[in-house]
């Protein structure tokens, strides 16, 4: 028993080290706010925009349930997970150096570089969040996940928005130029990465439960679609994950928003950084609590009120305050990236089986990976009728989230681990 809450400490501190130092490395890079206009540099097509969007979200999803099909039979999934995370982090690196060191090459050379080590990047990350995902469902009690993932998110946001200041006065030095201070910027997302997975790959793994007979690749895509029939309220989840995360639809356009219809300058993107960041620190505080105390079904469905405001409030800055008003639309989009991550993953891990955890992990990830394709789709449209147009519908498709979100069962299990 000692040993045990041992091991739940030295996990949850490096749990917590992985989180901070992720959180403020991606903060660098930042994929809602830098990265687009970092690309926007190499092409004004917002559906090609889109596609690199996508890229970030949806390389992910394409190796869930090859992974969890492999993983399924074995008590022990950390290897996996190591092989992935040192992937990631050269691919991060690889960019950050090809970003620093262009001076002119073919834009076009340059285009086809960054599609291939994004994707490998969210590629990996796909392949390691299974066993990520089943390992803090081993290694710690329900009644501390929300404080966990909550506590990674808060103090990884206070190091993340130092980062925002990092970034305001890099892409704002007039001493930079382009595409040297956009290699810095990936650089140091690097080196953060590199000490994040340095204590991500010292967890402690204990063996878990697994499926007793390894079961061919047609039983298990059979029988992976026959636990959304089966358990119902599996299927109300990934339902409401699916247009809850519609927010996706716009994600990648309201920094362009404000920079060619609000007039917004390019050092002020580090603000909007800054205000993401923020957001996600001061919700984090209320989404933990909520998440161990009262259940992740109410943190769902405050994270669809919140996806409901952001696009109302994009299309009211046009007409009211201009881009002053995007501050709180990025304060509220770190909001819900933080809300999300809390209550879906938790309620996700309090209803999934034991020895079937990694399925519903891949076929929940899969599901809401139909998301990828939405930057392609709001690019698409805000090309051909603008942004406000990718807005509304935004708005109405959360909105409809909204109310799945009320159909969810109660999933909390009683548990009353000893907590460190």
């Amino acid at each position: 028993m000692a040993a045990e809450r041992d091991n739940v400490r030295f996990n949850f501190t490096m749990g917590l080290l992985h989180g901070i130092f992720y959180r403020a490395g991606i903060a660098f890079s930042e994929p809602s706010s830098v990265l687009p206009v970092f690309l926007n540099q190499f092409t004004g097509s917002l559906t090609l925009i889109g596609v690199f969007s996508a890229l970030m979200q949806g390389g992910g999803i394409l190796p869930l349930l090859f992974v969890a099909h492999r993983l399924e039979g074995k008590p022990r999934k950390k290897p996996v997970m190591v092989a992935a995370i040192w992937t990631r982090a050269a691919a991060w690196g690889v960019l950050g150096l090809l970003t620093f060191f262009w001076s002119g090459s073919d834009p076009t050379l340059i285009l086809v570089a960054l599609v291939v080590l994004l994707f490998i990047f969210s590629f990996a990350g796909g392949v390691a969040s299974i066993p990520f995902n089943d390992i803090w469902a081993k290694t710690l009690p329900a009644t501390l996940r929300g404080r966990f993932f909550g506590h990674r998110q808060l103090w990884g946001g206070l190091m993340a928005l130092g980062a925002a200041y990092v970034v305001k006065r890099v892409l704002g030095d007039p001493d930079l130029q382009f595409p040297n201070n956009y290699g810095i910027l990936f650089l140091l997302s690097f080196i953060f990465l590199v000490v994040s997975y340095l204590a991500l790959g010292s967890v402690r793994e204990p063996e878990g439960r697994a499926v007793p007979a390894r079961r061919s690749t047609g039983q298990f895509l059979r029988q992976s679609v026959q636990m959304i029939r089966d358990d119902r309220n599996f299927g109300r989840l990934l339902l409401s994950r699916v247009t809850i995360g519609f927010g996706g639809f716009a994600l990648p356009f309201y920094v362009l928003y404000g920079r060619s219809v609000l007039g917004m300058e390019d050092q002020q993107i580090g603000l909007l950084v800054g205000a993401q960041v923020a957001g996600a620190i001061v919700s984090n505080v209320v989404w933990a609590e909520l998440s161990d105390r009262i259940g992740n079904r109410v943190v769902i469905r405050l994270v669809a009120v919140i996806g409901i405001l952001i696009p109302v409030l994009a299309l009211v800055s046009s007409v009211v305050v201009g881009p002053r008003l995007l501050v709180p639309v990025f304060a509220l989009l770190g909001c819900s990236a933080s809300g999300t991550g809390i209550g879906f993953r938790n309620y996700l891990l309090e209803i999934a089986p034991a020895e079937l955890r990694p399925a519903y992990i891949a076929v929940a990830g899969t599901v809401a990976g139909i998301a990828f394709l939405l930057p392609i789709a709001g690019g698409f449209v805000v090309d051909t009728w603008g942004y406000q147009a990718a807005f509304v519908i935004t708005t109405a498709v959360v909105a409809l989230g909204l109310v799945f979100s009320f159909m969810l069962g109660c999933a909390r299990r009683e548990a009353r681990e000893v907590l460190p």
